[in-house]
């Protein structure tokens, strides 16, 4: 096997998993929702209420999407549909936030990529997905009633 056959096998088998396209697609998503954040705070003129109609889509379909993903017999339906709900409203503010991120570094670019803001917000949307996953690992930590908490 040639040193370009291990590196492919290698890439293909660690680098270019699932988990780490989530990793690069949340951290990339939250850092555009810290700059939109930005957007919003500054006053930028960012026309938000043009795209809110597509952020609803986004958050029904999400919402539909995962109900169909979350309900099951033995699951309680109470607590899937306020899961789902909060999945969605999740979504919601996310995509909301990305966009208007997007579209203010769009619209005033010197003010992101000049003060070196983009690098900070990357730094924290790493540190945030990295929190994120953890969660998602440890959540029935969270759940269960345990006293020793």
């Amino acid at each position: 096997m040639s040193v370009r056959e291990r590196t492919v096998g290698f890439l293909r088998q660690r680098v270019f998993t699932p988990m780490a396209l989530g990793v690069v697609i949340l951290s990339l998503s939250l850092t555009a929702a810290f700059l939109g954040l930005v957007g919003l705070i500054s006053g930028a003129p960012l026309d938000v209420s043009a795209r809110l109609p597509a952020y609803s889509l986004v958050m029904g379909i999400v919402f539909v999407v995962a109900i169909l993903r979350l309900d099951s017999p033995n699951r309680e339906g109470m607590m899937v549909l306020v899961s789902t709900s909060g999945i969605a409203v999740l979504a919601f503010v996310l995509v909301g936030l990305a966009t208007e991120g997007v579209m203010y570094t769009m619209v005033r670019p010197d003010e992101v990529l000049t003060s070196n803001l983009i690098f900070y917000f990357a730094a924290a949307g790493l540190v945030c997905t990295g929190v994120v996953f953890w969660a998602l690992h440890h959540w029935r930590e969270f759940a269960t009633n345990d006293s020793r908490l």
